[in-house]
């Protein structure tokens, strides 16, 4: 499979983050000595514009931005649907948008996407958060979400 599900496009569609946030997704990439490296990711930083590109920001210091740049190769794991979903995706960096938050913005083709289901169980969630100030957060993820709907 090569498209997202309708599933995981509404699931990643940036919308009604006041209301859907609280539940990450796992990134996973690989670091410069060849070890696996986890990133939990928001609603506001993983955005899917079609069915075949999941665009992607993160801190543009981190390790994580390091490792995309440098593989241009991720994974993003979402708990959807009752199964674990598995989306290999191919990135390259791009530049902000104007007036976009001072991110590091990546532009993410999907090579594939795998479903991980269990027949005696499903997956009710993934890894929960809660934010500290949501009224602080909110504004900046709605700027995220549309600067990653603007990536050319």
């Amino acid at each position: 499979m090569e498209r997202l599900t309708d599933a995981l496009l509404r699931r990643l569609d940036g919308r009604d983050l006041a209301h859907r946030h609280g539940e990450s997704m796992r990134l996973s990439t690989v670091d410069a000595d060849g070890w696996p490296h986890g990133a939990e990711l928001s609603e506001a930083e993983a955005v899917a514009v079609d069915a075949a590109t999941v665009n992607l920001c993160t801190w543009p210091g981190s390790g994580t931005a390091a490792n995309l740049r440098r593989s241009g190769q991720a994974t993003l794991l979402i708990a959807e649907a009752g199964a674990l979903w598995e989306l290999r995706l191919r990135v390259e960096e791009r530049p902000a948008p104007p007036g976009a938050p001072a991110l590091a913005y990546f532009r993410g083709s999907v090579e594939s996407v795998r479903e991980h289901r269990a027949k005696y169980a499903e997956v009710t969630c993934g890894p929960r958060y809660r934010l500290h100030d949501a009224d602080a957060v909110l504004p900046r993820w709605e700027a995220q979400v549309a600067a990653l709907r603007m990536l050319a």
